[in-house]
């Protein structure tokens, strides 16, 4: 890239961004803040008790003096109240994640999984800093037919068994022995609770909310966000932020979308009977599901320009006496295939692994993995006997495809001659055209069919390779020390176009593994196919080896070892079928027998 179009391509950068942020400053912000005080002026209209005078738009816009109200309702004091007690923080930590939990809401402020690793640190599944959109993770709000009661600010008492825990209490789980969590508030009309029942060995816990009625009069459902969403997890945040997903099971219905999909409307509304609903990075997942499957409202809302994406998840509360309850099921943690589909609702979907068609290949090819890494525990040698198998099984196929297209590259010189000779007759080209493939014994297809048989596997191999979490992390040998990662011998002095500043080497192993085999491909005689372009088969692998040189280094692991195999595949048929060649040559031509039929003495 010349440095005019450096300097070019920074400006746009630099405009992008000075646009990015006059919007997020002239428009989001303000609308974000006018939409918030919005929500709680009607929260707090409608919390006030039933005995309380009927609500009516001139009070409500009477600056002074008049019919309007000069004490606030008493659920406004009792809210303005709660929120004046400082706000505690309180973590809740097991041998697989580390979660803190705020006072102020009730609501998770950071959730660590400590089995995971980033840059050396445990992995943080929600962003620092203030939220996009406004609201933390698992926010609640209580909603009825004329308006919403959010309980973000509300402060609550926080409790586990007989204790009271304060700010910085550390509480410690181990077994399958659940634990719960309280955050208590006494408002006048009535209590409100939210319960949150953790387990140390299991990533999925219970969040449950029990309030008074009489706290929100006409209440009958509650919302419960994901608020910021799930933030990048891995070193190479623009291959994370591809992956950002948010999907919803409504019955049958399976919709699912990216932060890409939303443009001028950052919101999509669905609604049907609930199964679960999730946020996903390319290897950990965040979800929603109730107890049972229950009509709800799911609003998703996405942000394109920051890649990030939320939902809001709204469901209908049971009613007992005077109470109203509501739990619902949270997951957190590794998308990890076994683990999510042993919750039995069909999160493992969640799992990218191609489409419905490669699915089961898919999964076969992951369990291959999982049971030859418990004989052999180091994922780098899992993955190459993996692709050793795949080799050997379809190694007749791939014979054939190889020998076919040999049998066609040394048809071609005929096959322009026919074309050279009939010229603009098609109909009588096409029929010499397959005649001399039927006296040949040669089937035109018979080098793309193989391929195409074998295809759904190789698919099935780059999703697993590419996405399953069981390579994070995962060790192979010397400077390899992470196969869902590139691998980097060392860094450049400089940043490059396309490779930026680590090299890597087993990309460029890839591409000289691939111009091997394209120099193969070609016959004897040097005549290549006129279908190929010149200079096609030299451009091909390096524009392979750009496009994989930051791929993770299990994917061209696999790519590697399937080129060699195919060169050592080619170069056998190549040597046998050159062998036969030359027997044919030498091989001695019978004499004509003699007209008369004598013989002589």
């Amino acid at each position: 890239m010349s440095l005019s179009n450096e300097r070019r391509a920074l400006l746009a950068f630099a405009l992008s961004m000075i646009l990015f942020v006059a919007y997020d400053v002239l428009y989001l912000g303000p609308h974000m803040k006018k939409e918030k005080e919005r929500r709680e002026a009607a929260a707090l209209v409608q919390a006030q008790p039933e005995n309380t005078a009927p609500h009516t738009d001139s009070s409500a816009t009477t600056p002074s003096g008049g019919n309007a109200a000069t004490a606030p309702p008493p659920a406004l004091a009792a809210a303005d109240s709660l929120q004046e007690q400082p706000e505690k923080l309180i973590i809740v930590a097991s041998p697989l994640y580390e979660y803190t939990l705020s006072s102020r809401g009730a609501e998770i402020v950071s959730a660590r999984l400590l089995r995971y690793e980033t840059n050396g640190a445990p992995v943080e599944l929600i962003a620092g800093g203030k939220s996009w959109s406004g609201r933390r993770m698992l926010a609640a709000s209580l909603v009825s037919e004329t308006g919403t009661m959010p309980l973000d600010g509300i402060s609550f008492d926080v409790s586990s068994g007989n204790a009271q825990l304060t700010d910085s209490a550390r509480v410690m789980l181990t077994g399958d022995k659940p634990v719960d969590i309280v955050f208590r508030a006494q408002t006048p009309t009535g209590v409100i609770e939210r319960t949150y029942r953790f387990r140390g060995d299991h990533y999925d816990f219970d969040t449950s909310i029990r309030v008074a009625d009489a706290v929100l009069p006409g209440a009958e459902n509650v919302s419960l966000t994901f608020g910021p969403g799930i933030g990048p997890t891995e070193h190479n945040v623009t291959d994370d932020q591809m992956a950002f997903k948010g999907s919803v099971m409504l019955g049958e219905e399976f919709h699912r979308k990216r932060p890409t999909a939303f443009g001028r409307d950052k919101v999509e509304h669905y609604k049907g009977t609930l199964n679960w609903a999730s946020l996903q990075t390319k290897y950990f997942l965040a979800a929603f599901y109730p107890e049972e499957p229950t009509r709800a409202e799911i609003d998703m809302t996405g942000n394109k320009q920051a890649h990030q994406i939320t939902q809001t998840v709204t469901v209908p509360m049971k009613t007992a006496a005077s109470e109203l309850k509501e739990t619902m099921h949270v997951f957190m943690g590794p998308m990890d295939y076994k683990l999510l589909a042993s919750i039995g609702i069909g999160l493992e979907r969640d799992v990218e692994m191609g489409w419905r068609v490669i699915r089961p290949v898919s999964s076969a090819v992951l369990w291959s993995m999982q049971k030859l890494y418990h004989v052999i525990p180091n994922y780098g040698i899992v993955v190459i006997i993996i692709s050793v198998l795949t080799k050997v099984l379809f190694y007749r196929l791939t014979h054939k495809s190889f020998k076919s297209m040999k049998q066609m590259q040394e048809l071609q010189p005929r096959l322009q001659a026919i074309k050279e000779k009939y010229g603009d007759d098609k109909r009588r080209v096409s029929e010499e055209t397959m005649r001399l493939y039927k006296e040949m014994g040669v089937n035109p297809l018979g080098g793309c069919l193989p391929m195409v048989l074998q295809m759904p596997v190789f698919v099935a191999l780059f999703n697993v390779f590419r996405y399953t979490i069981e390579l994070r992390g995962a060790p192979f040998v010397g400077w390899i020390n992470d196969l869902s990662q590139q691998d980097v011998l060392f860094h450049l002095p400089v940043t490059l176009p396309l490779i930026g500043n680590n090299f890597s080497l087993l990309p460029l192993l890839m591409g000289v593994a691939m111009f091997a085999q394209s120099k193969l491909g070609q016959s004897p005689t040097g005549q290549t196919s006129t279908a190929v372009p010149p200079g096609f088969n030299t451009m091909l692998p390096i524009v392979f080896t750009f496009l994989f040189y930051k791929m993770p280094s299990g994917l061209v692991i696999y790519w590697i070892i399937n080129t060699v195999m195919s060169v050592a595949q080619q170069y056998y048929i190549h040597k046998s079928h050159n062998e036969e060649s030359a027997a044919v040559a030498v091989a001695p031509v019978a004499p004509k027998k003699s007209g008369r039929g004598g013989r002589r003495n």
